[in-house]
This record gives structure tokens, C-alpha cells and sequence, in this order.
């Protein structure tokens, strides 16, 4: 059994879904033969980047699913899949690489710099929890989660072009929390079935600005349901 953070898993979906308006993100492939019995995949970033999150797996050309056949370890740049190789198997697997990610499971500190952002930081809010049954069974869990967005005042290096529109400050705060809905709204399957169940909590609300981080701050508030959740087998 593997700790398998829920955050994690949403932070992934958000940073494959939602466009970084400053493009730290490229895409990579990477072409594996794993040898029999092995489950453990070893990704291969270009020096002094890592995986920010897998875009697709193939295994001879079929795709396998995310969360159902297998899971990812960011930390150690892995995949883990479920059943182990024959030894003669083709693996593609196309993902995100960056130097400097901007989704994040922790809020972003003082000490970054105006290039860091913008940024975005996951939290829950609360999480109560239900057993289906007798003690054997699963408990499911309906997650409140929080996604908080942070950018910069207007400046030069601050002015983003997105499609026709350039978005600085408090409009391109608004963008990206509406940005994060749509992901939500158009791709919730690419989370089950570690997720599902997708519920938004009202509209993202107007935020004073942080004197803190000196950034402007929108919030976008959601329910996900899942099974045995922090943990997979």
C-alpha cells in the first residue's frame, strides 16, 4: 500500500488543465522497455527539470488510465502500474517537464520573486467521511478544496497576451479562477476513479489584495468525492 495524497492528485490534474500564462511548462516523451516482472517506471526529464504531470501512458500503442493503472510519484519522477510487464512490452509516456512549477499544494511564501508568479496553491477545507457498510467497507470522503490564486501587480514582466487579450493583476487573478472551473466542469474524468463527484461552491468571490505576498488573491471553492482516500493498492 502506497500514501497516495488527495491534494497531490488534484494539483496534477490542475497543472496538466489549466495553462501557465508564463509557459513554464514543454512537453516531453519518453520511450521505456520495461523487463519482465517490472511495475516501477523511471521518467527521464531533460536536465534540471522535472515532471510537472503525465499527459498520457501507452503500452504498445493502447493508453492506459491514470489513477485506475497506475499512479505517479512526482517526487521521485516514477509511475507505478498495477500489473507488472511481460518483458516485451513498448511504454510512451508524454508529460509535462518545467524547472519552476506554479501549482502547488502549500501557499507560496515572501521570499519569491515577482518570475514566480503567478502561482496557484491547493488546501482542503474539510473532509467528513462515510462508511458504505460494515467495518470491511470503504469510507468515502466529500472533500471541500480550496484553489487560491496569487498574482502580482501590474509591471512589465506581469502582462500576459492570451489569445488576443493581455491580463495583468486583479483581471488575470479572475481569469484563471474561471480557468480553473472550466477544467473542473470539462474534464472531471481524468480524476476518477481516485475522484469524482465534482460539485463547484458558488462563484470565486472579489478578495481584498494581500499585503502579505503583495499579490491580488482569488479563491475557487469545490467538493470531490472519493474512496479510502490519503492511500492505494
Amino acid at each position: 500500500m502506497a500514501y497516495l495524497s488527495p491534494k497531490t492528485i488534484v494539483v496534477e490534474f490542475l497543472r496538466q488543465n489549466v495553462s501557465d500564462p508564463r509557459g513554464r511548462i514543454t512537453s516531453k516523451t519518453n520511450t521505456i522497455s520495461p523487463v519482465l516482472g517490472q511495475t516501477i517506471l523511471e521518467l527521464a526529464p531533460t536536465e534540471g527539470k522535472n515532471m510537472s504531470y503525465i499527459d498520457s501512458v501507452t503500452v504498445d500503442g493502447t493508453p492506459i488510465v491514470k489513477w485506475r493503472d497506475y499512479y505517479i510519484d512526482h517526487k521521485l519522477n516514477e509511475i507505478t502500474v498495477y500489473t507488472a510487464f511481460g518483458g516485451t512490452e513498448t511504454v510512451v509516456i508524454i508529460f509535462g517537464e518545467t524547472a519552476s512549477d506554479w501549482i502547488f499544494p502549500d501557499k507560496p511564501n515572501q521570499k519569491l520573486d515577482a518570475s514566480a508568479f503567478p502561482r496557484m496553491n491547493l488546501l482542503i477545507v474539510g473532509a467528513p467521511g462515510t462508511r458504505l457498510g460494515n467495518y470491511e467497507s470503504p469510507v468515502q470522503t466529500i472533500a471541500r478544496y480550496q484553489v487560491d490564486i496569487w498574482t502580482k501587480e501590474k509591471q512589465n514582466n506581469q502582462i500576459f497576451l492570451i489569445g488576443k487579450h493581455k491580463y495583468t493583476g486583479e483581471d488575470l487573478a479572475e481569469y484563471l479562477s474561471y480557468q480553473v472551473t472550466k477544467a473542473f466542469e470539462t474534464g472531471e474524468g481524468g480524476l476518477f476513479p481516485a475522484l469524482y463527484g465534482y460539485d463547484p461552491v458558488g462563484m470565486p468571490p472579489d478578495l481584498p489584495f494581500d499585503d502579505e505576498l503583495q499579490c491580488h488573491h482569488k479563491t475557487v471553492e469545490f467538493l470531490l468525492s472519493g474512496l479510502n482516500q490519503g492511500r492505494t493498492s
